[in-house]
């Protein structure tokens, strides 16, 4: 079965942006896993306001090749990327759709938002985090609201001389 994969960057203090939604503070001088996680996804979900930043940001990325997106939004429009479907369904039993259709596994890109819902909703089967050791005091937390408690167990552990560690859980 295909699992719900959230990798994400993220500060030191929790935060995935700063308050306007800018990455400017993330590294960009190395691949810090990217390039393997994507060969084992060909299935994107993020919220609309995710979707929205990555369009002024420049579209849709064209890595890695094939990848469907679903946009999960309460209100869906259309998109001009065909790559791209916006989906108002239940989000518990789209996920539980997807998880038994073919495939590999499914990326869940963020927001804040809707990583929330996918945690209460226990629909996160692994989290890979890159933490970059800067602090911003302030910005879009990774983790909103008051989740249940989730119990991970660890299965990876990386570190780089940017500084940056990357850690992967998977549930227990």
């Amino acid at each position: 079965m295909r699992k719900v994969r959230l990798f994400i960057a993220n500060s030191l203090d929790g935060y995935i942006a700063r308050k306007d939604g800018s990455v400017d503070w993330l590294f960009t001088d190395g691949d810090y896993g990217t390039t393997e996680f994507f060969k084992s996804v060909d299935t994107g979900l993020m919220g609309r306001k995710t979707y929205d930043m990555a369009l002024s940001l420049g579209g849709i990325p064209d890595s890695p090749k094939g990848m469907k997106y679903y946009v999960l939004s309460r209100a869906p429009k259309s998109s001009p990327d065909e790559r791209v479907q916006f989906v108002s369904d239940d989000i518990r039993s789209f996920v539980e759709s997807l998880h038994q259709t073919e495939g590999k596994d499914i990326w869940l890109m963020g927001g804040g938002e809707l990583v929330e819902v996918f945690l209460k909703e226990h629909l996160i089967d692994e989290i890979i985090l890159t933490v970059h050791p800067v602090i911003l005091g302030e910005g879009i937390p990774l983790f909103r609201g008051e989740p249940q408690q989730t119990d991970l167990r660890l299965v990876a552990c990386r570190s780089y001389e940017s500084g940056i560690v990357q850690v992967h859980y998977g549930k227990r």
